[in-house]
């Protein structure tokens, strides 16, 4: 029943290692199946042992309804984004190098090109909580009120989306992005950003002609 759902958990888990978003078994990722269900990764499976049957499926209350593998310790922040914006259908979290730096130094990814400007005028930082909090996730959740995208201090990335594809998409904008800003900071010369004229022209521009129609 799940069969697809579970299957997709795995491809993109895949594809979050090769691409050196994360390592091992960390980060982690969900799609929705219906309104109050989702497949999300497992605890401490490594991304590239991963099979479909070790794929949980859980309600948004982080009760298993499918499987006999414990959810991802990060489920409650996948369970919060779902419960508060209904129109987010996958969801990912890395721990790619350059947004973890940031998340370090706990600032923000500025709108140092018209790809950041793709998300938002920003990608904003949420607050330090413990993994697996409710706390991060509420602090996540307030954050992600402005951006789809949220760099979550001292940890990493989280993107939420309509397809994991999107997700995954950002994720990698996010991530090219936060390396050319850390390389830009290491010259210690003045940085320039767009600035909010521009940005909000570049936003509905890209908005409207960024992609394929169907």
């Amino acid at each position: 029943m799940y069969d697809l759902y579970r299957a997709m958990i795995v491809e993109y888990g895949l594809k979050m290692l090769k691409s050196n978003q994360v390592s091992g078994s960390s980060g982690n990722l969900s799609v929705k199946i219906s309104e109050n269900l989702i497949a999300i990764s497992p605890s401490g499976i490594p991304y590239d042992e991963l099979l479909p049957e070790q794929v949980p499926v859980i309600d948004l209350n982080g009760k298993i309804v499918d499987g006999s593998y414990k959810p991802s310790i990060e489920h409650k922040l996948h369970t919060e984004i779902y419960k508060s914006f209904p129109e987010v259908d996958a969801v990912i979290h890395t721990h790619s190098i350059y947004a973890s730096v940031l998340s370090t130094l706990r600032i923000s990814l500025p709108a140092i090109t018209e790809t950041v400007l793709m998300i938002s005028e920003e990608i904003p930082i949420a607050p330090y909580a413990n993994a697996g909090t409710f706390e991060l996730a509420r602090n996540v959740v307030e954050v992600m009120k402005k951006s789809s995208a949220v760099l979550m201090a001292n940890h990493g990335l989280v993107c939420a989306a309509k397809t994991l594809k999107e997700a995954f998409s950002m994720c990698e904008n996010v991530e090219r992005n936060a390396q050319i800003y850390v390389l830009a900071l290491s010259t210690g010369k003045l940085i320039h950003t767009i600035d909010e004229v521009h940005a909000k022209e570049a936003m509905e521009f890209l908005k409207k002609n960024y992609g394929q129609t169907t």
